[in-house]
This record gives C-alpha cells, sequence and structure tokens, in this order.
C-alpha cells in the first residue's frame, strides 16, 4: 500500500504511560517528513511529466530526421538525374551543331564549285579503319578507297586527302572536301584537269 503524506499526518501511535514518546515530537517529525514526502511526490511528478515532454519530442526530432534523411537522398537523385539530362542534351546539341556545321561547310564548298566548274567533282567511298591506306578501284562512279584512319572528327577525311594528293600528284591543299564529311560517301573537287587514277 503506497502511503500519501495525509496519511502520515494522521497517523497515531500508541502512547504508553510510562518510558512513552513525547507526542509534540513525534508529531513535529511526522510533520516535517509528510511535507518532504510531499516535495518529493511533487518533484517525482514533475520529473515524469517532463520525461513525457522529451519523449515526445525526441520522437518528434526523430521523425524530422527521418523526413530530412528521405529528402536528401531524393534531392541527391534529382541532382543526378539532371546531370544526366544535361549530359544527354549536351551529346544532342554537340550533335546537332556538328551536322549544322558540315551542311554550312557543305554549301559554302558547292558555292565554290559553282564559281569553279571547270574543276573536277571526284566521288569516293571510303573504307576506314582498314589495314593500309590504299586506292582500290572503281565501283560504277565512285573511287573506292581504304584509310587506317577512323572515322572520328575528321581524321579519316583527311587520310583520303593525303592518300588522293600522293595518287595523283597534288598538294593537299589543291583537294577540297565538298560533300559527306561525316559520310563514308564523300565528293571532293580537284583541280581542272587532274588525271584521274584507272
Amino acid at each position: 500500500m503506497r502511503i500519501t503524506p495525509m496519511d502520515i499526518r494522521q497517523q497515531q501511535f500508541t502512547v504508553k504511560m510510562f518510558r512513552g514518546f513525547d507526542t509534540q515530537e513525534v508529531d513535529t517529525f511526522l510533520e516535517d517528513l509528510a511535507a518532504d514526502y510531499e516535495a518529493l511526490l511533487k518533484e517525482n511528478s514533475l520529473l515524469k511529466e517532463q520525461l513525457q515532454a522529451l519523449e515526445e519530442r525526441t520522437r518528434g526530432l526523430e521523425e524530422r530526421e527521418k523526413v530530412l534523411q528521405e529528402t536528401l537522398v531524393t534531392t541527391q537523385r534529382l541532382v543526378e538525374e539532371m546531370k544526366d539530362q544535361a549530359r544527354r542534351e549536351a551529346v544532342v546539341i554537340i550533335r546537332e551543331a556538328e551536322v549544322q556545321a558540315d551542311r554550312i561547310i557543305e554549301a559554302s564548298r558547292t558555292a565554290e564549285g559553282n564559281q569553279n566548274p571547270e574543276a573536277v567533282l571526284l566521288h569516293v567511298r571510303v573504307q576506314p579503319k582498314a589495314r593500309a591506306n590504299a586506292v582500290r578501284g572503281w565501283r560504277g562512279e565512285a573511287l573506292r578507297v581504304s584509310v587506317t584512319a577512323a572515322p572520328e572528327d575528321g581524321k579519316a577525311t583527311r587520310a583520303v586527302i593525303e592518300l588522293l594528293a600522293d595518287t595523283l600528284a597534288l598538294p593537299p591543299s589543291a583537294i577540297t572536301l565538298v560533300r559527306g564529311a561525316a559520310s563514308r560517301d564523300k565528293w571532293f573537287r580537284l583541280p581542272a584537269g587532274t588525271d584521274l587514277p584507272a
């Protein structure tokens, strides 16, 4: 059974006639004890309330931490997705710019060819990444050539120009790509009177 401060204050003791307790001292002691006990009970109740409030606050903080972690993970994922999207868009933009640049170059070279109608227009079918640089002969109206260079960054086109310059005994600057910068089928403008290989 739990003792309350009221129980302490109302506690009665049997008083013997001889050698008994001084009732005033006992009452004073019990009153002091009851006051201290009552203060302890109030403090205990207050501490329980504070503990409950702290537990609720801790739960709220844990929930906030969880939400923040989820938000951080989501943000990181979105950033990565945005980076990937930006990379893909950059690749597309670069490709479109390269195609547009090829069209502009081809248009200017075509216009240049129209101004010099005596120039020879040579259709060349290119096999890049071959074992050797060589002129393979004619197939229809196209001269077949193979070059060791890869078809990237204009390397194969430059190799074809050097091969044609060696074969036709022309300076490379006299050979102009008219069309097909990014294609295996290329058209080159040669100076008028150039003897083509048999």
